[in-house]
């Protein structure tokens, strides 16, 4: 899924109705497990990705610095590596580099989603106190 269904459906999961607020509180620990299972998801994404950033680093690093083996280079298809570059500067190129710069956006997405979902969850665990407060309110506005 993508960050704007996850956003999509909890616009639709964080509703509940005033008028059933029993129903509201007995939905909580399937929202929970819903939801916590879309964080598992995304962060097993989100190592997978890490790790294979940590690959395309280690991968550019020989490659710019002249050290990668012709095989593997053959097998990634990247030309011989035409300038050669100081290990001072090597930060400079690898940061400019499209490959590593769109593992590292992947990475960054994958980041935001995390955040997104540990977020859901403390709502999702705070929603019995909200619950609570309608009540509570309820009663306040009745005059109980």
């Amino acid at each position: 899924m993508t960050i704007t269904d996850y956003l999509t459906e909890w616009e639709q999961d964080a509703r509940f109705d005033l008028t059933e607020l029993d129903v509201a509180a007995r939905d909580v620990p399937l929202l929970h497990a819903k939801w916590w299972k879309y964080f598992s998801h995304e962060r097993l994404r989100f190592k997978a990705n890490e790790i294979q950033s940590k690959l395309v680093f280690k991968q550019k690093w020989e490659w710019f610095m002249g050290k990668m083996d012709d095989d593997e280079r053959k097998t990634l298809g990247w030309p011989v590596q035409p300038v050669r570059i100081l290990p001072s500067n090597i930060t400079m190129y690898m940061d400019a580099d499209p490959q590593l710069q769109e593992s590292l956006k992947k990475k960054a997405l994958q980041e935001e989603i995390l955040r997104f979902l540990e977020d859901v969850i403390k709502s999702i665990n705070n929603r019995n106190y909200a619950i609570s407060n309608a009540i509570n309110w309820s009663k306040f506005k009745m005059g109980v």
